[in-house]
């Protein structure tokens, strides 16, 4: 009895947890939401306006009740400054949204919404004035349907803003109609219309009809209904093949702006799809058309192909059918075959890169080359698989359209052009020692530029909160890159099983990044977590080197043991190569190891090893990837190359480049001599510039030498950067006894950059230690100082503002060995500037104000100590030359007491005065600067006030007048007013004339570090 019941009991337990199985099961499983427009819109092309009225399905499939609906709007993104994309925009330099008159914005208007007939609740979201949130009187259940109606108009915007837009009377009508937003497993996903950051849209059927004037010619998603229509551009594309010669001849600028005047006619076209998420369309009424057809390589089905251009464009467009042909069809074969009835690309004129895509129909940008025009025509029409087809949430998860679809344009042209120099021939058709780079090495080279600067992003980042250099160096480039290296790995073959796969199941669907992952490790057979966690979620770069090849002669072969030096355990490929580079056998380590051991052939032609010599993984240095078997010693050591001026680095040279170099300064007169460097392309994590010269003006030798090495841990900072900088100049004022008048300072410094990889864009956080040892030679007198500087810095860059604060600890030991004396000296300084833009006459200024303060602490200027001329005192009038006591700036004249150079540190004053102006104790000062609403942008007024200790007393300073300022690296300055304290100011006027230069190009990978960031 007992056991009886403990059987039932077990069986009721199994029968509860199978249904509850069941249960999860059906929630569990793959669901999307469906809409169904039917659309009718008008074009005005005297207002530039669109009135038109919507209607569209919404059909419930998820299992949950909905309350509510988000529905985007996005014309309004186009209406003023408060909208995401005004702020984007402005974030990034481009004042459209916040400068346009009226006549170049854009709006949405005359919405009334219903639901099944019936008017309804809504209102727009109080953050985003694109999207709109409509409430249901009753939830709308799992399964069942409703109709939403609203009329609506569009004031078309300038086509300069973004992607949807005029230019005169040529029309991009794309985000144009009210669209609801994306509900899916993981919820609704409302998103303001931006420029960095694209789309997520729900499938459906789109039934569409445009009214226009008859004259125009449309270029569509879709497939035309109107026979007479196609008849007609069937007839223009005849008659375009047939004359195209005659249109290449014709000069492009009487025809480029040459707008027909529109037809007193009108005509209604009407456009009918199934499965596309969005329905955008072109008009214009110069268009000329192409028309072509392409047979898809797996079911044979033929595609219409259309291109409609301008006559200005007919040079480059003329061969636009064979790039729209074979991207279809590569892309269909690599994929999946192509599912609908027509490929359309579409000259227009867009602010939006260099093409845009949307389903059925590309909008491409001008194009100065064919070879540029078919990339992007490739691209775009690539775009219908990712994006179009399978519907990945562009804006959360870019990189699964915009990167798997900058892949497969990598094969593309590497499969038609095998032999292209794409690269190369964008730098000056392959001088400048850019040699043999091709299409795929433009982006391997953009990532590792981001890499090497520390200032590169994860893959997996949203795209709105992607750096501008990241959004294309990592998003398009690197994501190609890693799937590059993943089908290296896996064979053409195999990775195309896991590409059809993929594609075959979600085409029409909403893919996610684990989607992905599932089917591709499900197809190789292979765990990939190395690439979809670590290569696409981190910022870990691969590094492998070849640390050993010996030969065991037994067995005839090779044992050649690979070592992992970066943080991602990937596959490696490593080949046995001839003397011509040929490969003769190639093998891949296993996955997640540290080390590995390969065996290869002992090929009688064999002269190395080498990891990777086609350059497909994505490696951040390859200086350590071969060993030669043929030499006795160095043999992992790669020849020296000299090269003049600049070029890439080569993966089996080490390039040294050098070129002449002249510099001028009152002591050495005329110096020259030449540099060698390592600064090619991309940066290399240590980096040289060595400049012996020659002074005429002494007679002597003197020079630059400039190393460092970027580090990138693991944890803490962004990037560790640790240099060295040496340089020896002359000193004497008297050119004619500089003999033996010169400095020699040596500064060693370690520079954190502190700014987190997922902090937002415009921050800059960075804290610099550098040390000093220095000998000044005077001839009858030398002196040596010793010192250290802790210099924190914070800055903040948004779109109205900017601020930079600034804490530095100085402290310098100086001694002169002719009259013995010592100083000790330390000082405490702080700086913070403020800057807000402002709006005069339709341009753009800035107003800057400056605070600076500083105290030293351990030194007394009334003792004995070596302190020539204030050396170290506290300049009210920013360091002169003789003050640049850790040789950080470059000064005409740095033994000069009464120069015109100062930089712009220290009390900053506008006026050149003597070198009393100083305090040994302590000093603050206030600097504004305005720039003047005239143009060109280098007019200011300035106004300077100060308070120091004189040694008596406090003392005040005050000055004004108007200067010139260029990008704050040149400045000069006219005082008009100044405090009696500095003297008689127009007794001698040229005297008070004040000139900035920042001289100190060695700063430069700090600012791009700080510039990328942005």
């Amino acid at each position: 009895m007992k056991t009886t019941k403990v059987k039932q009991k077990l069986f009721y337990a199994s029968l509860l947890l199978f249904f509850l199985s069941i249960h999860s099961i059906s929630f569990s499983q793959y669901w999307q939401q469906e809409v169904d427009y039917t659309l009718h819109v008008t074009l005005n092309d005297k207002s530039n306006r669109l009135y038109g009225d919507v209607s569209f399905v919404y059909t419930n499939h998820s299992p949950d009740d909905l309350k509510e609906m988000y529905i985007h709007v996005w014309p309004n993104a186009y209406k003023n400054g408060s909208s995401a994309l005004a702020k984007q925009l402005a974030h990034e330099g481009k004042k459209d949204l916040l400068s346009k008159d009226t006549t170049d914005l854009g709006w949405m208007e005359n919405l009334d919404f219903k639901i099944n007939g019936n008017k309804a609740k809504w209102n727009f979201d109080p953050k985003n004035p694109d999207i709109v949130i409509l409430t249901f009187e009753t939830p709308l259940k799992s399964g069942s349907a409703l109709t939403v109606s609203t009329p609506f108009a569009v004031k078309i915007p300038s086509g300069e803003i973004s992607r949807m837009g005029h230019i005169k009377q040529s029309y991009q009508i794309t985000q144009w109609y009210p669209k609801p937003a994306v509900y899916d497993a993981k919820g609704w996903h409302p998103i303001p219309y931006l420029n960095q950051g694209e789309f997520y849209s729900e499938f459906g059927s789109f039934d569409v009809s445009i009214t226009l004037p008859k004259n125009y010619i449309v270029g569509a998603t879709g497939v035309l209904q109107n026979q007479e229509e196609i008849r007609y551009l069937d007839s223009i594309a005849t008659a375009t093949a047939a004359n195209i010669t005659e249109l290449i001849a014709l000069p492009a600028g009487e025809i480029r702006d040459s707008f027909p005047v529109s037809s007193t006619e009108s005509k209604t076209l009407r456009y009918i799809q199934n499965n596309v998420h969005d329905f955008a369309w072109f008009a214009d009424k110069r268009f000329k058309v192409l028309k072509g057809e392409v047979s898809l390589p797996i079911s044979k089905r033929k595609v219409t192909s259309w291109a409609l251009f301008t006559p200005a464009n007919a040079l480059q467009w003329q061969h636009a059918i064979e790039y729209i042909n074979d991207g279809t069809f590569y892309y269909s074969k690599w994929n999946g075959d192509y599912p609908y009835d027509a490929v359309t690309a579409v000259d227009g004129t867009i602010s939006a890169g260099g093409g845009m895509e949307y389903p059925m129909v590309t909008v491409i940008g001008n194009s100065s080359t064919k070879e540029e025009l078919e990339v992007v025509i490739v691209h775009e029409v690539g775009h219908n698989w990712f994006y179009g087809i399978l519907g990945s949430n562009e804006r959360e998860h870019g990189w699964m359209d915009e990167g798997m679809n900058t892949a497969n344009e990598m094969r593309y042209v590497l499969t038609k052009y095998p032999d292209n120099t794409r690269m190369s021939d964008m730098f000056a058709g392959g001088r400048l020692h850019m040699n043999n780079l091709d299409h795929h090495d433009l982006g391997d080279i953009m990532y590792r530029f981001m890499a090497v600067t520390g200032m590169d992003q994860p893959i997996e980042t949203p795209s709105p909160l992607f750096s501008s250099a990241n959004y294309g160096g990592i998003m398009y480039q690197k994501t190609g890159l890693v799937f590059q290296y993943l089908r290296g790995y896996l064979g053409d073959n195999l990775y195309d099983q896991c590409m059809q796969k993929y594609y075959e199941t979600y085409k029409f669907k909403h893919p996610y990044p684990e989607d992905m992952q599932r089917i591709v490790e499900g197809v190789s057979g292979k765990k990939l977590d190395w690439l979809f966690k670590d290569l696409i979620q981190t910022t870990e770069v691969l590094d492998y080197k070849i640390s050993k090849a010996k030969l065991l002669e037994a067995s005839n072969t090779y044992n050649v043991r690979v070592k992992n030096k970066g943080n991602i355990r990937g596959p490696i490929g490593v080949s046995a190569l001839d003397k011509d580079g040929v490969s003769l056998e190639t093998q891949w380590t296993p996955a997640n190891e540290r080390k590995s051991t390969l065996t290869f052939s002992n090929d009688s032609k064999l002269k190395e090893f080498a990891i990777d010599p086609t350059r497909i993984i994505p490696e951040i240095n390859r200086d350590n990837n071969r060993i030669d078997i043929t030499k006795r010693m160095f043999r992992k050591a790669e020849p020296l190359s000299f090269e003049f001026g600049i070029g890439d680095h080569e993966a089996d040279k080490n390039n040294v480049f050098w070129m002449p170099i002249m510099a001028f300064n009152h002591s050495d007169r005329a110096l020259l001599g030449v540099a060698f460097h390592n600064f090619g392309i991309p940066f290399k994590s240590f980096q040289y510039f060595f400049a012996p010269m020659y002074s005429f003006g002494r007679n002597n030798l003197g020079g630059i030498l400039e190393m460092s090495k970027t580090c990138f841990p693991k944890h803490g900072p962004r990037f560790v950067k640790v240099g060295l900088s040496v340089k020896s100049f002359g000193l004497s004022e008297d050119p004619k006894n500089s003999t033996q008048t010169f400095f020699a300072a040596a500064t060693p410094y370690v520079n954190l950059n502190l700014v987190p990889k997922c902090t937002p864009r415009g921050f800059s956080h960075d804290l610099m230690l550098k040390l000093l040892a220095r000998m000044d030679e005077y001839g009858f007198d030398r002196t040596q100082e010793y010192g250290a500087k802790l210099t924190h810095t914070i800055g903040v860059t948004r779109t109205h503002f900017g601020y930079q604060g600034q804490v530095q600890l100085e402290g310098v030991h100086g001694s002169s060995q002719q009259v013995f004396m010592r100083s000790y000296v330390s000082r405490v300084s702080a700086t913070q500037q403020f800057s807000v833009n402002y709006l005069r006459k339709n341009m753009e200024r800035s107003v800057k104000l400056r605070l600076y303060g500083a105290y030293n602490l351990l030194y007394n200027p009334a003792s004995t100590g070596y302190n020539p001329y204030g050396r170290y005192d506290i300049s009210m009038f920013g360091s002169a030359g003789y003050q640049d006591v850790f040789a950080e700036n470059y000064y005409f004249n740095r033994s000069s007491i009464t120069g015109y150079q100062y930089n712009d540190d220290m009390g900053g004053f506008r006026t050149a005065s003597d070198y009393l102006k100083m305090s040994g104790y302590w000093a603050a000062s206030t600097n504004l600067t305005v720039q003047l609403p005239v143009k060109p942008n280098i007019f200011v007024a300035f106004a300077d006030f100060g308070v120091y200790d004189n040694g008596i007393g406090v003392a005040t300073l005050y000055n004004a007048g108007l200067g010139i300022n260029i990008s704050d690296v040149f400045g000069l300055y006219f005082p008009l007013v100044q405090s009696n304290s500095m003297g008689d100011l127009y007794s001698n006027y040229v005297r008070s004339v004040r000139l900035t230069l920042k001289l100190n190009p060695f700063n430069f990978p700090i600012k791009v570090a700080n510039l990328l960031n942005r």
